[in-house]
């Protein structure tokens, strides 16, 4: 849930309130503050084929943070230290009884330098730029199942929040133009998957933004994205089986490239953004692919103050392509509509609607079961966060 859902007026005085904090608790040289949401929904739904997760789910992803800065004296007086520490979800949906992954440090959790000359440099765990535009706004409201991580083409088309990373986000270049820059490695970094390629498995990754302003607060930005990894594998289990009578796995490396092209805007009490995403991916035994993704939405803020939003959004995965042949019915949809009132300057409560459609999967070369993908389902939920 955590999407950025508080229009702007909302975040600066978030902006605002925890800076407050920040100065009780250090002063121009050292300071921190701690930060986070209560974000937790209630939702009911209705699945195609597993009916037994019909029903009632609660998705709390309600997190806390630490972050602060330092300005050491060795540094020169543009730039700070800064660092940030923050947890996982406390109890998403289908967590298991144990609760979620709310650990400190399951989110953004780095090191880096600020400075007014030369941008913010972070070390550690962050957004990769290709999937911060994804995130935001194209994967809300709901969209995620189909937009985010859904669709079935092999490898790792992108990665989201990833570990040992450096990434760069300029200062405004020119007027409007700002650049962020990332690399580090992929998701088979040495000990996680065992894999043979691991210490050749890494991503780079870049994201331009043009931003132009006009009128009374009306404003349009223009974003393009781009993101490779490298030796990602990936292991299934065959239909063949071996002199014991048990079923061959099959171990894949696959390299991946995924460009983004999309704008976003707003023009009086009405927002809007589009995006078109085209991934690409070919492996060590001659398969190549290819699947291509979309999302729009549109926003309309209203009443007193614009304290109400309406908002109805779209997003699909094309049919995959497997060697430059299209695999029917391989293609996604999903589409959502939602009503919010912000209820304080820094809460807001939702009532949202939202119907998926996975289409079918697809199976490898003599793969005993087909790829993953979400099942089909509708969804009515509402929900409330309130940052601090």
């Amino acid at each position: 849930m955590f999407k950025k859902t508080i229009i702007a007026s909302s975040v600066l005085t978030v902006l605002a309130s925890t800076a407050a904090v920040a100065d009780n608790h250090g002063d121009d040289k050292y300071g921190y503050d701690v930060y986070g949401v209560i974000a937790v929904q209630v939702a009911h739904r209705d699945y195609e084929t597993a009916k037994a997760n019909d029903g009632v789910q609660v998705n709390n992803e309600s997190r806390v943070g630490l972050r602060g800065h330092a300005k050491f004296d060795g540094l020169p007086s543009h730039t700070k230290f800064i660092w940030q520490i923050e947890s996982g979800y406390a109890d998403e949906s289908f967590a298991g009884e144990n609760g979620g992954e709310g650990y400190l440090g399951k989110r953004d959790t780095f090191i880096g330098f600020d400075s007014t000359e030369f941008g913010l440099i972070r070390v550690g765990r962050v957004l990769t730029p290709l999937y911060e535009v994804v995130d935001w706004p194209a994967s809300n409201p709901g969209l995620g199942d189909i937009y985010d991580w859904g669709g079935i083409i092999g490898g790792n088309n992108f990665n989201d929040r990833q570990s040992d990373t450096v990434r760069w986000d300029s200062k405004e270049l020119w007027s409007g133009f700002t650049l962020d820059l990332a690399a580090g490695a992929g998701q088979d970094r040495a000990g996680s998957t065992g894999s043979e390629e691991a210490g050749s498995n890494y991503y780079h990754g870049a994201a331009a933004h043009q931003n132009f302003k006009y009128g009374e607060g009306n404003w349009v930005q223009f974003d393009l994205a781009y993101e490779m990894n490298y030796d990602t594998q990936v292991s299934y289990v065959t239909t063949n089986k071996d002199s014991d009578d048990n079923y061959i796995t099959e171990t894949t490396f696959w390299d991946n490239t995924t460009y983004l092209a999309g704008v976003q805007g707003g023009h009086g009490p009405v927002g809007y953004f589009a995006q078109y995403r085209v991934a690409e991916a070919d492996n060590n035994v001659g398969v190549d692919e290819e699947q291509n993704s979309y999302s729009v939405g549109l926003m309309y803020n209203f009443g007193a103050d614009h304290k109400w939003q309406a908002k109805v959004a779209y997003a699909g995965n094309e049919d995959l392509k497997v060697n430059g042949v299209k695999q029917q019915d391989t293609g996604d949809d999903v589409w959502s509509t939602q009503l919010m009132y912000k209820i304080d300057s820094n809460a807001v409560v939702y009532a949202r609607y939202r119907d998926v459609d996975a289409g079918n999967t697809f199976k490898d070369v003599d793969a005993k079961d087909g790829r993953w993908k979400t099942d089909s389902f509708s969804e009515a939920s509402v929900g409330v966060e309130y940052y601090f």
